[in-house]
């Protein structure tokens, strides 16, 4: 389907039923603002717990069995999604399956793809198994019992406990020592998540990293920003309330460069990701890059890494969303 021919209908999804919430509606805030309304009529759709529904006049709620709403009598459909949703029902692969059995083209990749990498420990487990450097790490039903033994011995303290799926750095804490990490999976769970990784703390310099479609839809690595955060980690305030500084460009060797864009690309393309996606490293030994988390619908809010990564290498918002609109029609 060639887009070029008449505007499209997009419907921008944002919302969702976590605490990312509110970062989701920055980002398709974004999305709304930028996409280019000579090729496209976007749609902005907000996803509650209570009702989906159409932000037009009269708010009309989203009929799910047919992803329509009705005004004044005409029922109005959408062309594709462009999937703003951060958590879920957004990066677990919910919406993907649904578009799926609707065929409507949607932004991300594929049900599958989402919701492997949204969780954490199925990712780097799929990493691992293919050669990538990654943290090694334990994975807990929110109703197991702790083996502290096990921990300490695989995972080493200090040590991370995250929610196994989930994002925006909500739950996560740096574990000194075994006596707080009760504290610490108490927090995780608090999160309602179904399970809990513990991983090792990489030592390193921290960096983040954009992979997005070309003009062709090939993915092309961003620059690379260097995250220094004036916390522990770059926890929920570092990341939008100001407590760190993203360099863009980090200051590194066009060999630290090369092989974070490769390990970018490859981890990409193993994944089945598509359109935009961010990817979080650390670089251990002074040269591995260790990949940390693939975000499959990354922040795109106006303090997010990407935009900055975009600007930087002369690409526009306006562009890249047309590009990523153009490869979820192909």
């Amino acid at each position: 389907m060639s887009i070029a021919q008449n505007k499209q209908r997009i419907a921008v999804i944002a919302g969702g039923y976590s605490g990312e919430a509110i970062i989701s509606l920055q980002s398709a805030a974004t999305v709304m603002e930028h996409l280019d309304r000579s090729l496209f009529n976007p749609i902005l759709v907000r996803i509650d717990s209570d009702r989906w529904w159409a932000d037009v006049d009269g708010q009309p709620s989203i009929n799910k069995n047919t992803f329509t709403y009705t005004q004044n009598n005409i029922d109005h459909s959408f062309d594709a999604v462009f999937i703003m949703v951060h958590g879920t029902p957004g990066e677990d692969g919910i919406l993907q399956e649904y578009f799926e059995n609707l065929s409507i083209p949607f932004t991300t990749g594929s049900s599958e793809s989402v919701a492997g990498t949204f969780n954490k420990f199925a990712t780097t487990t799929k990493l691992r198994q293919e050669g990538f450097t990654v943290g090694n790490s334990v994975i807990l039903n929110s109703n197991d019992d702790v083996d502290m033994s096990n921990i300490e011995e695989n995972v080493k303290f200090p040590c991370f406990v995250k929610p196994n799926q989930g994002g925006s750095s909500l739950g996560i804490s740096r574990v000194e020592k075994i006596e707080d990490l009760q504290e610490a999976i108490d927090l995780a769970k608090s999160t309602n998540c179904e399970s809990i990784i513990i991983e090792s703390l990489l030592k390193g310099r921290e960096f983040s990293m954009g992979v997005v479609p070309s003009e062709d839809g090939t993915p092309v690595a961003m620059p690379i920003t260097e995250i220094v955060t004036q916390n522990l980690f770059f926890d929920y305030q570092a990341k939008y309330e100001g407590a760190s500084d993203e360099i863009t460009p980090a200051d590194i060797t066009d060999n630290q460069k090369a092989q974070i864009q490769s390990t970018g690309i490859a981890a990409y393309k193993l994944l089945g990701c598509r359109g935009m996606v961010r990817l979080d490293y650390i670089l251990v030994n002074g040269n591995k890059p260790a990949i940390l988390e693939v975000n499959a619908v990354p922040g795109f809010s106006k303090m997010s890494i990407l935009p900055q990564q975009l600007a930087h290498c002369g690409i526009s918002i306006n562009e890249m969303l047309t590009r990523v609109l153009n490869q979820c029609f192909n």
